[in-house]
Order: C-alpha cells, then sequence, then structure tokens
C-alpha cells in the first residue's frame, strides 16, 4: 500500500509532472530526499500509465529545466504493480534551497508550501561557505589503493615551498596531515580523489575541425585521479593549439594561441569547484576552430561572478575545502581566489578575449580563439628549408607511415607542441602529408 508523507508523493497521471516536480522540490528542501511515483492515486490505488519510448527522457528533460539547482542524483524507473505501469522518480541532493518553476516550497507532512521571505532567507543563511560534506565520507579504500608516490611528490613539493613543515614517514600520517582521513581512521572521499589508484575520476576531452559537435573529431575519455586528470587535462589542451614561432636574439620561442599560464589557472579551478557527487556528468575539454571550452559540474557558490573574486569584493567560496587545500600544498594553487585574476590579466595582456557562465548545470569557460594566429607576422627572419628535426620527423615516417605525434615527440626528444609546429613546415613545404583521419590514417613522404 502507498501513502504519502514527507519523502512520498504520488500523482495519478503524467498530466500533474509539475505538481510532482513541485513536491520533488519541497521534499529535497525539507529532507535532502524524494520519491515521487506517477500512476498511484493520492488514495494509494494503481491506477497505471501508458509508457512510450521517450516517456522518460521527457520526464528527465522537464526536471532538468525547472528543478533548480539539478539535484546529485536523478532515478527514473518503471515497473509492473498489479499488471499496471507504474513510473518512480527518485532524486536527492545537499545543495538546498531548490527551486522548482522559479518558485521554492518546503514539504509539510505530504503538503507543499510556498516558502516565505524569511524562511527562504534562513536557508541562504544556512548554507555553509564550504558546501561540501561529500568530501569527508570514509570509503572502503586501503593504503595499498593510494598512490603512494604522487603523495610523496605532494609532500615534498608543499616543503619546498614551505607550504608544510613536515617529514613524510608513511602514508598514513602524510593522509592524516592533510585531512584526508575520515573520523574513524578510514580513507575519505577527498584523499580517494586525489590521490586513489582505482582510476575515481573521469574526464572527457574532445577536438573537433570545426565548431559544430557533429562533424567528425577526437572524443576521448581518460580516467584517473585528480592529479593525474589535471597533468593529463592540461597537457591535452597544450598539445591541440596552436604555436607560432619567435626569434629573440638567436633563441627560438615558441609562443602558444592561448597563454599556457591561463589555460592551466582554468583547469585547475575546473577541478578545484566540480560537484563530484553529482552523478552522469563529467568536467570536460572541447576544442574547437573558434574556442577552446572547459566545463565542470557544480555552478560556482550561490552564483557569484568571477569578476568578484578577481577584484577581491568577496572572499574565495570553496566547494571543496580539502580538495582546493591538497592542491594548494601541491603547488597547483598558489593562492586562494586569485586564479580568475590571473587569468583575466594574462588574457588581457596577450589579446585573448574570453566568455564564461555560471548557472545551476556548472560552470563553462571559453577561451576565444583566432583565425590568423599563425598568418600573423613573426619576428622570425630565417628562411629555411629543413632542420634536423624536419630530417629526424621524415626519417621515422620513412620507417613507419603509421607513427603517432606522441611517438615521434618521444623518439625524437621533443615536446609534441615542438613536433606538431614541424609537420605544419613541412606541410607547406610539401614534402608530407597526411592520408585519412587523424585516428586510422597514415603519413606519406612526398619528396
Amino acid at each position: 500500500m502507498y501513502k504519502e508523507n514527507e519523502l512520498i508523493e504520488l500523482k495519478k497521471s503524467l498530466t500533474q509532472l509539475k505538481e510532482g516536480i513541485i513536491s520533488m522540490s519541497s521534499m529535497l528542501n525539507k529532507n535532502g530526499k524524494a520519491t515521487v511515483y506517477f500512476g498511484i492515486n493520492d488514495d494509494g490505488k494503481v491506477c497505471g500509465l501508458t509508457v512510450g519510448k521517450k516517456t522518460k527522457s521527457e520526464i528527465a528533460n522537464e526536471i532538468n529545466n525547472n528543478l533548480k539547482p539539478l539535484p546529485l542524483n536523478v532515478l527514473i524507473n518503471d515497473s509492473e504493480v498489479d499488471g499496471k505501469t507504474i513510473i518512480m522518480v527518485q532524486v536527492d541532493g545537499n545543495d538546498t534551497p531548490y527551486s522548482a518553476y522559479g518558485r521554492y516550497y518546503i514539504r509539510l507532512d505530504d503538503s507543499d508550501i510556498q516558502m516565505q521571505q524569511q524562511e527562504l532567507q534562513h536557508f541562504f543563511e544556512r548554507k555553509e561557505e564550504n558546501y561540501s560534506s561529500w568530501e569527508k565520507e570514509a570509503t572502503s579504500l586501503t593504503l595499498d589503493d593510494i598512490n603512494e608516490e604522487l603523495l610523496i611528490d605532494c609532500i615534498r613539493t608543499a616543503n619546498e615551498k614551505g607550504r608544510l613543515n613536515y617529514v613524510y614517514r608513511n602514508s598514513f600520517e602524510a593522509l592524516s596531515k592533510l585531512g584526508l582521513l575520515s573520523d574513524d581512521g578510514h580513507i575519505n572521499k577527498a584523499g580517494e580523489f586525489l590521490f586513489g589508484n582505482n582510476k575515481p575520476l573521469k574526464i572527457k576531452e574532445a577536438n573537433f575541425p570545426t565548431d559544430s559537435r557533429t562533424d567528425f573529431g577526437e572524443i576521448k575519455e581518460f580516467r584517473g585521479n585528480i592529479i593525474e586528470c589535471i597533468k593529463e587535462a592540461i597537457s591535452y589542451l597544450q598539445n591541440h593549439i596552436s604555436y607560432k614561432s619567435n626569434i629573440i636574439g638567436i633563441q627560438r620561442e615558441e609562443v602558444p594561441e592561448i597563454p599556457l599560464l591561463a589555460i592551466r589557472e582554468i583547469v585547475i579551478n575546473s577541478f578545484a569547484h566540480c560537484s563530484y557527487a553529482r552523478t552522469g556528468d563529467f568536467i570536460t575539454f572541447t576544442i574547437f576552430k573558434s574556442q577552446i571550452k572547459i566545463y565542470n559540474p557544480g555552478s560556482i557558490f550561490n552564483g557569484i561572478d568571477p569578476v568578484k573574486f578577481a577584484s577581491g569584493s568577496v572572499g574565495s567560496k570553496i566547494r571543496n575545502l580539502l580538495i582546493a587545500q591538497t592542491l594548494f600544498y601541491y603547488g597547483f594553487i598558489d593562492a586562494f581566489g586569485t586564479g580568475f585574476d590571473r587569468t583575466f590579466t594574462i588574457c588581457a595582456n596577450n589579446g585573448v578575449e574570453y566568455k564564461y557562465n555560471n548557472d545551476e548545470m556548472g560552470f563553462t569557460f571559453a577561451f576565444k580563439r583566432k583565425p590568423d594566429f599563425l598568418n600573423d607576422k613573426i619576428n622570425d627572419k630565417i628562411n629555411y628549408k629543413i632542420d634536423s628535426i624536419d630530417k629526424s620527423i621524415i626519417e621515422n615516417v620513412l620507417e613507419n607511415k603509421y607513427i603517432t605525434i606522441p611517438e615521434l615527440a618521444l623518439l625524437i626528444k621533443k615536446s609534441e607542441p615542438t613536433i606538431h609546429r614541424h609537420l605544419d613546415h613541412l606541410f607547406k613545404l610539401k614534402m608530407i602529408k597526411r592520408v585519412g583521419s587523424r585516428k586510422n590514417g597514415y603519413w606519406e613522404v612526398l619528396k
């Protein structure tokens, strides 16, 4: 027998979907979770539904568009009861207050009551500046599941930078020093995601030749802990942007289209502010023809504009305090709340345009690319045919036409951006060409 209470709401049909989502918001605000059944009368009698192929996706879209912020988890299941189909929607989250269709509600017994202004204000005042209890949750990991090499490197770097005064003795003590153990001595979620060997985090990387995701491009996934994913993401973006050369005196200097320090700041910011407890969403790094976009699930605290962080008019609001603190010790963060300021300044000094969007879905930062970047006049007066690096590339391609750019970089002992630049030079000289796709094609030496 189904019965409505502070955690359960019953709806006869999907024509009451709006009312069901209002109930979700009120129960989330009261208890942090909610269950709504569709196809059951409010007296508990099963009446059933007609469910089509798109029914569940339509419910999900309605929730995504009208329940703000998005709950951490949304589960939509259909089942048979007494030969009739019902749909159960379960949501949970702790990012209160939640609104439905622009209004805020609270659950009282089995009723949804619209919040008064004073009650709503109380919700916002209670919201902690560090609002992630998720970090402190205990896991089942043991010390053998921790990447001790990364942990030792973190402690060594922290000491070298004067941010810790601690000599590494063992992983348990070091994790305790960093606050990465739960109250009962188990490795907590922050410790798992920072140093776990179980690849707890998945990020997505993509490179498209145009501004459309529908065109064929490179799409990949990478799994690892936060430290490994930061290094992978920075490397991926650095290896997929354009570089040109300036001659400073007798030295050749590679100039990226987007300053690498700005890329680094936004990448690290995405990991510091990510809502890791949210399922089904990922930090993504996408390269388009006209822009580079970096997205992380979880908006910046209370929708505060990053300009306010940069100006110092508000203090830093950290979603994941333990993770951010460890990134500070490790040298990834120089000071809390200053990353946006550095990024904005670097972009302004280098003429790089940018934009960002902070909403209930998450935070997106986009660097605008310059279409004529490689055609700009540069301070390089040397006209040469090919050099030793060009020759090495040609020799290796002749030996293995399927060789990859990372393999060329390893064999020639040069960075991947350097290999990209020399390949571009060989393309322009029509000495080499690429046949087929990036993934399945091969190189061909023309002369």
